[in-house]
Parts: structure tokens; sequence; C-alpha cells
């Protein structure tokens, strides 16, 4: 066991000028701020090994973002491994894009995602640097609590109306629908689990101080996530509630664990839901915010007991081969009907024109991917595994269906697994139920990995899990 170090820092990442918000298939120009976006960091290690993570408010941080970010880090910081730099996303609908993918140009005056992207380097390369030279002495500690703040966003139905045929969305229809409705007589059930579990690991100073805390729950940031202003949505009052009671000082650092059919908003029971928050005067926001922070204040004091400034720390990185989610045939023939179909569409307005373009973009990369699946057929995705004396922190590039996020915290070693997605280039990674069902986030448009892949994911991230418990010391043997 060797002796723990922590630094933090915390870097507004918020644009000065109109950007387009990221997360919808519309157009939403704003230069409103409702609430900062930021950038956290946190060093995290020993002598011998550590990992700095980056918790950032935004939708996606595409792996060619993060590989210039590490760039920069290491021109900074010639004395760091940059691979040990970890980025995570919570999701917000309400920030920039890093990078043009689907979306057309912005109009002239505001900022590109190539813009935006310089500027987030800039403060995420500022961010690092700061965690690694602050640096010092200190003790970490874990806890577990509970907070209801995710549920299952896919409804299931007998049989929905235009099951496995194609909608001119470019999104194909089965049994399953994201947010779709339950006051139907077709509605059957809600497709899978939800996890209100909340990981947390607490950071201490040499004078036993609280400085910062993970926060790891199974939700995306996007209550609000259709907002024309820029927010790091629920994430804001949470961090806003735990300082105020924990101190304004505190850094808060939130990661989303697996959640791709995860999602703040209810499908039953939100009539009553609303004449609660009503007669309470307060936002779901902000109950999200209370829940979270009831969490971690219930967790503290217990968490206190059993600080170690001592303790094994290991950090795995690895590439590991996925099989990419084969495009069938009849697939790949509907999406280029839909293609040409788009191509000869004359949109009537500019609205029309945005969204036909993104439909457009949606189709090229799936026939794209469907032309890797025969020449490339592995796809290689970055998984970091960390062992923190009796815990362990997994990461994913993918909005990671719920299930595979559990399998690996059953089997895992360790006792307590923080799962870490959207670390890396974000598409949904659909169970095999939710291959079933179809719809959107579990269609050939939404899937570079699909079920098999998934498999191969969770059976490698425990490759990882248990060759770090096996090395370590009886804080991190496996559990009898």
């Amino acid at each position: 066991m060797e002796k723990i170090m922590v630094g933090w820092s915390q870097k507004d990442i918020t644009p000065d000028k109109r950007v387009n918000l990221f997360g919808h298939f519309a157009e939403r120009l704003t230069d409103k701020v409702r609430d900062p976006i930021t950038a956290t960091a946190l060093f995290i290690g020993t002598r011998t090994d550590y990992a700095v993570m980056v918790s950032c408010d935004l939708c996606i941080i595409y792996q060619e973002v993060i590989d210039r970010c590490r760039k920069e880090i290491k021109k900074e910081l010639p004395d760091i491994d940059e691979k040990k730099v970890i980025f995570n996303a919570t999701h917000t609908h309400d920030a920039p894009g890093v990078a043009s993918r689907f979306y057309p140009p912005v109009p002239e005056g505001a900022m590109s995602p190539e813009e935006y992207g310089d500027f987030f380097v800039k403060k995420a390369t500022e961010a690092v640097k700061e965690a690694w030279q602050t640096r010092k002495r200190s003790s970490v500690s874990w806890a577990w609590g509970q907070a209801v703040v995710g549920h299952n966003r896919r409804a299931v139905y007998f049989e929905k109306p235009g099951a496995g045929k194609k909608s001119a969305g470019t999104i194909i229809h089965g049994t399953s629908a994201m947010y779709g409705r339950t006051d139907v007589p077709e509605f059957s059930h809600i497709e899978g689990y939800e996890d209100h579990g909340v990981d947390m690991l607490f950071t201490w100073n040499g004078k036993k101080k609280l400085t910062g805390v993970i926060v790891n729950i199974a939700c995306t940031s996007q209550e609000t996530e259709g907002l024309r202003e820029i927010s790091a949505d629920f994430w804001h009052e949470a961090r806003n509630e735990i300082r105020k009671r924990l101190g304004e000082n505190i850094y808060i650092l939130p990661q989303c664990a697996a959640a791709g059919d995860q999602s703040p908003h209810l499908l039953l029971n939100k009539k009553a839901r609303d004449r609660m928050l009503s007669l309470k005067g307060v936002t779901m926001r902000e109950e999200i915010g209370r829940r979270i922070a009831d969490a971690v204040e219930e967790a503290l004091p217990y968490a206190e007991k059993d600080r170690r400034d001592s303790l094994p720390f290991k950090h795995a990185v690895k590439k590991v081969p996925l099989k990419r989610r084969v495009i069938k045939e009849a697939e790949i023939q509907l999406i280029k009907k839909e293609y040409q179909d788009l191509q000869k569409r004359e949109a009537k307005n500019h609205k029309e024109e945005y969204v036909r373009q993104i439909y457009l973009g949606r189709c090229r990369n799936a026939m794209e991917r469907y032309r890797l699946q025969k020449t490339s057929p592995a796809y290689p995705t970055e998984v970091h595994a960390l062992q923190i004396g009796d815990v362990a922190l997994a990461t994913n590039q993918f909005e990671l269906y719920l299930d595979y996020g559990l399998r690996i915290k059953a089997r895992s070693p360790f006792i307590q697994t923080f799962i870490v997605q959207l670390s890396g280039s974000g598409t949904y990674l659909p169970t095999e139920k939710g291959m079933k069902g179809a719809g959107y986030s579990a269609s050939a448009y939404d899937n570079i990995v699909g079920p098999e892949g998934g498999r191969q994911l969770v059976e490698g991230t425990l490759s990882m899990l248990n060759r770090l418990a096996a090395g370590g010391t009886k804080h991190g043997q496996p559990r009898k």
C-alpha cells in the first residue's frame, strides 16, 4: 500500500458567443446562459500510479477531442502519462458540441463546434494541469447510498401500430419506444430495470477537511433537455445544494453510470409527481438536486469514520475489441431507400432543411457502418479500470444500457464498482431485449456495437477488474 495523493480543479467551459446546443434533431441557437457549464478535474493516485478524471457538462466528448486534449496536456506536463487522463460527459443536452458530426454548419457569427472544441481543449488542459500541480498527501473514503433520479425510458407494447415498418424520420420502429405513451391500450410494460444507487468517493486534505466528492448515478443529466439556454441541467442544482450543506469550496465530480435506457423523465405517475412538486414549490431539477445532496450528506459522517491515507491503487488502460452491430441486408436496403428519398425531398423552410440534413447524415453513418462491418468486424474501444482500495472504477464510451453496468457491478470482485459511461464517442449500446423491441436507441442508425459486443465489453471489463484485484493486498482481494 502507498500514500494517496489528491489534487482538484474546476474550470468554466461556458462559451461567450452564440452556439448551437447539442442533443436534439433541431437547431437550437442560443447566446443565453441559464447556468454555467464546467469541467472538473481530479488527480488521484500514488507516487507509482494515478489517474486524472475530468467530468464535463457536455452531451458527448468525441474521441478525437479527447486525443487532442491529451496531446496538449502532454505538452504542458511532460512527466504525465496522458493515457491515464479520463474524460466523461454528464450528457446535458443544453451545451455546445465539441466537433461537427451530423449537424449542419452554424450561421455566420455563431461559434462552430470546432471553435468551441478549441476552447474546450484549452480549458480542459488547464484543469488537468492545475489538478496535477496541486496534488498533495490526502485521504479518501467511499460510501453507497440511494437517490431516485433515473427511470427506464422505454415503453413496451403488445403490438405497436406500425411495428416493423419504417418511418420517415429514419427510425425503425418495433414494439418498444423511447418515451412512449403509457395511457394507451397497447401499453404492456416498461422495458427494463432502474438503479437508484449512488456511489460516492470523498477526498480529505492533510487536516482531515473534506475537499471534494465523486458522485456517480445511473442517469443522464437531461431533465430540462430542450432548453434554448446553456445549462448543466440538474447537476447545477445538485452542486449548489451539496455546497450549501458541506461547504462552498467543495469540488463535485459528477459521473453517469450505465444509463443508455435511463433518464430523469417518468413514463408513469407524472400527474402525481407534478402535483407534489407544485405543493413543495420546487422544480424537478431542484427536487433531483435535493435527492442527490441528501444521499451525499447522509453518507458523509459514516464515510468519514473510514478515511484511508494509504491503500492499493492501480490503473489499467486497454483497447478491448468488440463485435460490431451487424446491419442486416433488409435494413441497409431500407436505409439506402430513405437516403435516396431524403435527397429528393424539397424542404419548405430552414427548419425542415436542417432536419433533412441531420437525417441524411444518419443514413450516411449507417451506410459507412455497413461497409466497415465487412472490412473491420471488430471495433476497438478504450476501457479504463481503477482500483482505489476496496472500490473500483470502470469506464466505457457508450450510452450503455443499464443491464450491462449491473452485470459488471454484480460480478466485480470489489465492494463497490463505479461505472462511468460516455468516456469517449458515445453511441447507444442496447441489450438483446432492446434490440428485439427496436425503436430509437436500438435501431441500425444508433449502434456501432450490439448485444454480442456488449457481452464482450462486460467480460473484458471484468477481466481487467479481476486482474487488479488478484494483484492487490487484502483490501483489493476478491470477496470470498
